[in-house]
């Protein structure tokens, strides 16, 4: 281990300094005899913890072969349990086997969403946002362009805009002074729901 080895090589240099300079240290109790018995008992431990990390990593590696072995075996039993309880799956906890659950299928979205506009914080595009549905994966928007500001009620023609998993978005692609209308819907694996109403602003 390499804090125990700088610890060996540590003293095997306080041990040269005590040789070199015996005459400072005869009377002490620090001999190079003394330091010596401190490096051997390091060495010790040091090579029995390297023949035990030996040990360690040759038990894993066995460890790992074992695994991959029996985990064959054990697979091979779950197959057979499934072919003898394939009427009766629930059985199967008998063998401390967890069944995967059933997919749950949500159904298509049937709520009408609604939108809701605010200008964005900034002072530039619009906050676009939706109440959300319970069972949606994305919502489907749609954008037009008024060509005339001052109309409220007729809706221009509505372009495909944006997929999205989110509720709410910014839309920075406006001018000043032009009405833009928006819709969404929500939408998931069984289907689409209706289209809400649109709703316009202008900035």
């Amino acid at each position: 281990m390499k804090y125990l080895e700088d610890l060996i090589n540590q003293f095997g240099g306080l041990k040269k300094g005590i040789a070199t300079h015996a005459a400072l240290w005869g009377n002490q109790i620090y001999t190079p005899e003394f330091v010596q018995g401190i490096i051997d008992a390091l060495n010790s431990k040091n090579e029995e913890i390297k023949t035990a990390e030996n040990t360690s990593s040759r038990l894993k590696k066995e460890g790992r072969q074992m695994e991959t072995q029996y985990q064959a075996v054990a697979d091979k039993i779950i197959k057979m349990a499934g072919g003898f309880h394939a009427d009766s799956r629930e059985q199967m906890f008998d063998y401390g086997i967890k069944l995967p659950k059933e997919p749950v299928s949500k159904p298509r979205p049937e709520a009408q969403e609604t939108v809701a506009l605010k200008d964005d914080t900034d002072g530039q595009g619009f906050i676009v946002s939706t109440n959300g549905d319970p069972v949606a994966n994305n919502y489907e928007w749609e954008k037009g362009q008024s060509a005339n500001a001052a109309d409220l009620n007729t809706i221009p023609e509505m372009k495909f805009f944006k997929y999205t998993s989110k509720t709410s978005f910014v839309d920075d692609d406006v001018a000043r002074g032009v009405r833009y209308f928006y819709r969404v819907r929500a939408v998931n694996t069984a289907g689409e729901g209706p289209w809400s109403e649109a709703v316009s602003r202008v900035q």
